[in-house]
């Protein structure tokens, strides 16, 4: 009996010492969908409706594969579980004879957007639609309320029975009412997309259902075009003044790929601390692409590594990058620039300049979609409070050039009334060839051991060598040689003006007998 009872605790310590593995679960992988398009629709309203859905579904983590409808093959559909068409050209049928086969027997989820709508949608929704041919239409959608928008030739849901509606649209002074979009089963119809309006916004409500997202929108503050030869003094009262308002940040700094050991780097480096020790969190910004762009030149992934490496060594630590959207479509920049971040901050593309275009998108955990205050603060909306839009978001700011513009600045952040987020609450990874960075819950951890942001201010010592000291031959023999010679020359000297002087006297002399 004792024998059995010694036994039975044994296996229990061993249980309790060795408990059983716990199963790994790999990152859920990123959803995919295909973009197709008729038309980039340049020199139209519509011109950018495109990169603007990108950018959007980008926010969402979505891996996106952009293809013209007119390179379609036979098939493709069959590797996605979504597809999303837009249709920019009222006139323009669609005459791919493979897509139209493939698109009639897709079981798939279902986005169009613009004109010609599948026979199958508008059965399924039993869908009917006209063109308003006026000027004006006040657009609604969650607490945003009668935002007016310039629509002249604009399709419109004139009567459908889906199960869903997203928004509404008010025309002619409210006699005419439509949704902004409708859904039922598989397929989503969206009429209406434009750059740079509010329709953008009423798009991220429609993908917030139509994409599987659990997790709740933030907004976050973001303070772009910090260099190495910014007013670091600005900066830090900038940083000062949103850290005693208590607005956390991020700041979007510019990488330095060079001389990092110079006094003017140490300077940037301080800056920078300071930043992070005010409730700031860095971002890295992604290099400006200048023209000519060399194929041979694979050097961004050193270059980066190298900055980031720098950045640790200095105690700061660097969250995601920061970069335009299409950067996530060229291999070079996405895997050797951005590869080393699972989170990103996604702005418009100023000019595109590839270096190795790729159709499918790098994807990234945590990606904010950046909007300007001035756009938000243009957006009528119930209550006082800035609403939360349906997906992360980047309120984007340059540094302010002087104090004038940092009390502009300040007012324009003030009046907005957003609840901004801290980024470093999130999760965030960056990994390099010797360093880990991970944030969580507000804990930053570089190589596993928590950072410490709090900061005493230092002075950065100017007195710096710029070129090494070159080696002298026969420093001995020469110095020996100068003293030489003054030691002659002194004695000379003095010889000479005993001279004079004797020679004086005895001229006296005679003169005065």
């Amino acid at each position: 009996m004792n024998r059995k009872r010694i036994i039975g605790l044994l296996l229990v310590i061993f249980a309790l010492l060795f408990p059983a593995p716990v199963p790994v679960h790999s990152a859920p992988a990123p959803q995919q969908t295909l973009l197709l398009y008729d038309s980039l629709a340049k020199g139209t309203p519509r011109d950018g409706n495109i990169t603007e859905l990108q950018r959007l579904l980008a926010a969402y983590s979505t891996k996106v594969t952009l293809l013209s409808l007119d390179e379609y093959k036979q098939g493709t559909l069959a590797s996605y579980s979504s597809v999303i068409t837009v249709i920019n050209s009222e006139d323009l049928a669609i005459t791919n004879k493979a897509y139209l086969e493939d698109a009639d027997n897709y079981p798939g989820k279902v986005l169009h957007v613009g004109y010609n709508i599948p026979v199958k949608m508008k059965q399924s929704l039993q869908l009917s639609t006209a063109v308003f041919h006026g000027q004006y239409a006040s657009l609604s959608i969650g607490e945003f309320s009668g935002v007016s928008l310039n629509v002249p030739d604009m399709p419109y849901i004139a009567a459908s029975k889906a199960t869903h509606a997203y928004g509404s649209f008010s025309f002619q002074g409210g006699s005419l009412q439509a949704p902004y979009a409708v859904s039922r089963g598989q397929y989503t119809y969206v009429p209406y997309l434009e750059k740079g309006n509010f329709s953008t916004v009423a798009m991220a409500y429609v993908l917030k259902d139509w994409l599987p997202s659990s997790a709740a929108p933030q907004t976050y503050l973001v303070l772009k075009e910090i260099y190495p030869f910014s007013d670091f003094e600005l900066l830090e009262k900038t940083a000062d003044r949103l850290y005693q308002n208590g607005i956390p940040f991020i700041a979007s700094v510019r990488p330095v790929f060079g001389n990092t050991d110079f006094p003017a780097m140490e300077r940037y480096l301080e800056a920078l601390r300071i930043v992070q020790s005010r409730n700031g969190s860095i971002v890295v910004n992604a290099p400006a692409v200048r023209p000519p762009i060399s194929l041979s030149d694979r050097s961004l992934k050193g270059k980066m590594n190298g900055f980031i490496n720098v950045l640790v060594a200095g105690g700061i630590a660097p969250l995601g990058i920061g970069a335009e959207g299409y950067w996530t479509y060229d291999k070079e920049y996405a895997g050797a620039g951005m590869g080393f971040f699972d989170s990103a901050v996604l702005y418009p593309d100023e000019e595109a300049r590839y270096m190795e275009q790729t159709d499918t998108s790098a994807v990234f955990a945590s990606s904010l979609y950046s909007v300007t205050p001035e756009f938000l603060l243009s957006l009528r909306h119930t209550g006082k409070a800035m609403p939360q839009l349906p997906l992360d978001t980047a309120v984007v700011v340059d540094l302010p050039e002087d104090n004038e513009g940092l009390e502009s600045m300040l007012h324009t952040v003030e009046q907005s009334w957003i609840s901004f987020a801290d980024y470093k609450q999130g999760a965030h990874k960056v990994v390099t060839d010797t360093n880990t960075i991970a944030s969580v819950d507000g804990v930053i951890r570089m190589g596993g051991k928590a950072l410490n942001v709090g900061y005493a201010p230092e002075v950065v010592d100017s007195d710096y060598q710029y070129q090494k000291e070159q080696v002298k031959s026969f420093t001995r023999l020469f110095s020996a040689q100068n003293q030489f010679f003054i030691v002659v020359i002194i004695i000379s000297l003095l010889v000479f003006g005993s001279l004079l002087i004797i020679g004086y006297r005895m001229y006296r002399r005679k003169y005065l007998k």
